[in-house]
């Protein structure tokens, strides 16, 4: 007992060195782990992954921002994972047990399987408007229900689906086979798949973590088998481009997106990288081992694996919302407008690819064209009333600014 005391003080030291400024929660324990994080309400809900010892996994919850947590102990395995919350109905991906429901922050669970595989493990759980969507042992699964029932939209010969994102009609997912495994798309909810390759860009088969951020996509690669990579796009999947910062790290496994005004975080084994540029860049912040994210107000929280969940400012990691605003290279206005907006780059002639889109609320592109001054003036009266997102792509930086026609 007395040497596992001794390793764990030495460990601590040696992760706090590493870590620098990201602190541990006291109140939360530091031999045990958080393989996922969420917020409802004021409530912050962790699953515990146990910890070296006793190994007792379960639910443990917060109301107060971390200080300290009540232990909800049960019976859905270790490190239930995702967590995915649709108001106040808790879902939860299970090691072998499928999909569960809480619609009472965990004090008691319902079983969602219908359809699924037995042991079904699940590796991804995704909520789209009223379609629901679940990855892992035996492919990709859907409920047009609110998970009362599923069905296999998987490739024939699928053994796995690690993640999927779904963006206006169209489905990504990457399925692996008995000798071979890729990322595909569907524009028809499953019935037919195609092939995204690597003449697209997307030079990785195997993604294990998806996200979308302001209609564009993001592709995280498993680097135990691929590069360890991000992959960006901006138009659904039909091209796609490599970040910078990730690749050279190795075995770099990514375990989940979160974003915090223009700045995408990922956990991974490896740390937790940010970017300020919609992906193109990543850098390291610290904190090795991470699993799950989570925000609340100004703070940035990190689950890790086995060694308990840190903190860190977000004024630490970006700046402050003032600095946000001023890395802005586009300004659209008038917004609201009826008629026309101006679009305004700031240090246009270091923009020398620049394209400005405009794409609807559900993701159509409505128009797009190459610009080089400083102001373009746009006429939107053909447009319905409504909310449009305007985006630029350079070749060194993507940014989005939502704007409403009256």
């Amino acid at each position: 007992m007395k040497k596992h005391v001794c390793l764990s003080v030495i460990f601590a030291c040696i992760f706090c060195s590493v870590n620098a400024q990201w602190q541990p929660l006291s109140g939360y324990s530091s031999t045990e782990g958080a393989s996922s994080l969420i917020v409802l309400g004021d409530t912050m809900i962790a699953s515990s992954t146990g910890n070296s010892y006793d190994m007792t996994p379960g639910f443990l919850i917060s109301s107060d921002h971390g200080n300290t947590w009540t232990v909800k102990n049960n019976s859905l395995g270790i490190g239930a994972y995702p967590l995915f919350a649709d108001g106040e109905y808790l879902y939860a991906g299970t090691n072998g047990q499928g999909v569960n429901l809480s619609t009472d922050k965990t004090a008691t669970w319902t079983t969602k399987n219908n359809g699924l595989p037995s042991n079904f493990q699940v590796l991804d759980l995704l909520v789209n408007n009223s379609d629901f969507y679940v990855c892992g042992s035996g492919g990709i699964f859907h409920s047009a229900d609110s998970a009362k029932t599923w069905e296999n939209i998987s490739l024939p010969g699928t053994v796995q689906a690690a993640s999927v994102i779904v963006v206006g009609d169209t489905i990504i997912s990457s399925f692996v086979f008995n000798s071979s495994e890729g990322v595909y798309k569907s524009t028809n909810n499953g019935i037919s798949w195609l092939l995204i390759d690597s003449t697209t860009g997307l030079s990785d088969t195997r993604i294990r973590k998806f996200t979308v951020f302001h209609h564009t996509l993001f592709a995280a690669s498993n680097g135990d088998l691929g590069s360890g990579n991000v992959y960006i796009s901006s138009d659904n999947g039909i091209s796609w481009t490599a970040s910078n910062g990730l690749f050279d790290h190795g075995h770099n496994v990514p375990f989940n997106f979160i974003t915090y005004y223009n700045t995408i975080f990922l956990a991974t084994t490896n740390g937790i990288y940010q970017s300020n540029d919609y992906g193109l860049n990543w850098t390291s912040t610290g904190c090795a081992n991470t699993l799950s994210l989570a925000i609340v107000g100004d703070t940035l929280y990190t689950g890790t694996g086995w060694h308990g969940i840190w903190k860190r400012g977000l004024s630490e990691l970006i700046g402050g919302v003032e600095g946000i605003t001023d890395f802005r290279k586009m300004i659209v206005y008038p917004n609201p407008s009826s008629d026309m907006i101006n679009i305004e780059l700031k240090q246009a002639s270091s923009l020398k690819t620049a394209i400005v889109s405009i794409y609807d609320i559900q993701g159509q592109l409505l128009l797009q064209e190459h610009i080089h001054k400083e102001k373009t003036e746009i006429n939107i009266r053909g447009l319905e009333k409504g909310i449009y997102m305007v985006k630029l792509t350079s070749s060194t930086r993507t940014e989005v600014i939502k704007f409403v026609k009256e």
